[in-house]
């Protein structure tokens, strides 16, 4: 995502284990990203064996970067644990961060006014890694619920060409 794909795109995030699993911006199809790919696919059968048996396997991305769909579900910490030797190998250069353009961020900002106008006056303002922050208090009033109307209402202002946003939860 040209933002860097993340795991984490909706407030139903992925846990601990899984947040950082996505690629910075590069071409994608890339020797890191094949990788990581074969990585992310066996991360997801032990998520499945663990507890979490309808965990997706990893997409490929328009811009050839693997990463867990939007729907992926939060993964509980015992599966975390069982699989953390896995998640362990995947390729250093795929969780690198980088920052977002300086273009993307102004859009992203766009974005976020655009979500609070639509319904959820608390959401947050990007990182600079693209991501935006958010704490329990919107998740427990139902984040995803009116999350998913709210950016539809507001696509026009995403930079992600997928679509995709990325949520980080915070305390």
């Amino acid at each position: 995502m040209a933002l860097r794909t993340r795991s984490v795109v909706t407030v139903a995030c992925c846990g601990a284990l899984l947040t950082g699993c996505g690629g910075a911006t590069r071409s994608g199809g890339s020797t890191v990203d094949q990788q990581a790919l074969v990585v992310l696919r066996e991360l997801a059968r032990c998520v499945r064996a663990n507890g979490i048996p309808t965990f997706p396997d990893p997409q490929i991305g328009s811009d050839g970067v693997p990463s867990y769909p939007d729907t992926a579900p939060r993964v509980p910490v015992s599966a975390q644990q069982a699989c953390r030797r896995i998640a362990a190998r995947i390729p250093p250069d795929y969780t690198s961060t980088t920052a977002v353009s300086s273009d993307d961020y102004t859009k992203l900002l766009r974005f976020a006014r655009c979500i609070r106008a639509h319904g959820i006056p608390d959401w947050p303002d990007p990182n600079a890694l693209g991501e935006f922050p958010v704490n329990a208090h919107i998740i427990e009033r139902g984040g995803k619920r009116l999350l998913i109307p709210a950016a539809h209402a507001c696509a026009r202002l995403n930079p992600n060409p997928d679509g995709g946003i990325h949520v980080v939860r915070v305390p």
